[in-house]
């Protein structure tokens, strides 16, 4: 008998710490690390909206506390324009881990303009890469059907052909895919589900991390280089830049606004000090079947690359990350402004 109460004394114990440590981690997100909880749709200008009105912490990568506008995207509180531009991309474009003022977008928007206006919408959103940008044109040009340009931001050109292709194929618009509507076809339970992942910010990045393992789990795993220079070989002898050409074609028909395409590579640090670019070579293609359809093409190796060379600086990485790993640190987001605004004037 004395056994089995100190067996129990002892559970109620580890449930009782387990329990104290749940609710201190939970806390602790709050301040470290809440992000904005999304609010998916099928035909729009992106994959889902952020819930409009909240707010989110993310202190993975730096730190930064993002606010959510009425329309479920990552704008400040600050009046449209007549004349405007819609910012597209994924995170990078987000701004995860970058605070407001400090994303390319907002300071284009803060050195062209004082007039407290809101010219260039920021509408990325996490895993909306140059791809899914792509096929959700007819949604941009439906929702911001007046807007002056688009800017479209990717790290990657490693597309291959079907992927170009693939990205023609569009998921529509539907206008009453609104945020608002989206939120008020909730149900009881939905709602309440969105109020729960509000308070308990741990179970829901648990949760998100389980099916993460889930995904991976699932990938056959082998490890392929999306840079292998014999494939690339392959596609630039083949199909690949008629499959370009056709896209930019594609989107120019669609459109007389002005397209600027914004791409930053990656960067590896080498052993002996220096900077690399890995890169499937695409570059010049981008540059000149964009030039041929009067798509603004920028390149960001160059600028990278002399701002290492003379400055030591890395565009990726922050000071509580691995330097040249993760998201767009400050120093990029200042350089890709200020390519886009030579672009613009």
């Amino acid at each position: 008998m004395h056994g089995k109460n100190t067996f129990i004394k002892q559970t109620a114990g580890w449930i009782a710490a387990l329990a104290i440590a749940a609710f201190i981690c939970n806390m602790a997100c709050f301040a470290f690390y809440n992000p904005c909880q999304d609010i998916p749709r099928s035909k729009g200008a992106t994959t889902g909206y952020l819930l409009p009105g909240s707010s989110g912490v993310y202190g993975l990568e730096g730190y930064c506390v993002a606010h959510i506008d009425d329309n479920g995207y990552v704008n400040r509180d600050m009046e449209r324009a007549d004349d405007y531009y819609v910012v597209a991309g994924a995170s990078h474009t987000e701004g995860l881990f970058i605070p407001a003022r400090c994303r390319y977008s907002d300071i284009v928007n803060d050195t062209l303009y004082d007039d407290g206006k809101l010219h260039f919408v920021n509408i990325g959103k996490s895993g909306n890469y140059f791809s899914v940008v792509l096929q959700h044109l007819d949604g941009i040009l439906g929702e911001f059907a007046d807007a002056g340009g688009i800017i479209i931001e990717t790290d990657s050109l490693a597309y291959d052909t079907k992927a170009l292709y693939d990205s023609m194929i569009q998921t529509g618009y539907d206008p009453e895919e609104t945020a608002s509507s989206i939120l008020d076809s909730y149900s009881s339970r939905q709602r309440a589900v969105i109020k729960l992942k509000q308070m308990l910010p741990l179970l829901r990045e648990l949760h998100k991390q389980y099916y993460t393992y889930l995904d991976s789990a699932r990938s056959d795993g082998d490890g392929s280089d999306i840079l292998d220079p014999d494939f690339w070989e392959a596609e630039y002898n083949g199909d690949y830049e008629a499959a370009l050409d056709e896209l930019m074609g594609y989107l120019r028909s669609r459109t007389d606004k002005q397209i600027i395409i914004v791409y930053h590579p990656t960067v590896r640090l080498e052993r002996d000090g220096t900077v690399s670019f890995p890169t499937n070579n695409a570059e010049e293609y981008y540059a000149r079947v964009c030039r041929e359809h009067d798509i603004d093409f920028i390149d960001m190796t160059g600028r990278f690359a002399e701002a290492y060379e003379n400055d030591h600086i890395i565009p990726y990485g922050f000071c509580n990350t691995t330097p040249g790993d993760g998201h767009m640190n400050r120093a990029a987001h200042e350089m890709i402004a200020e390519a886009i605004e030579e672009v613009i004037r």
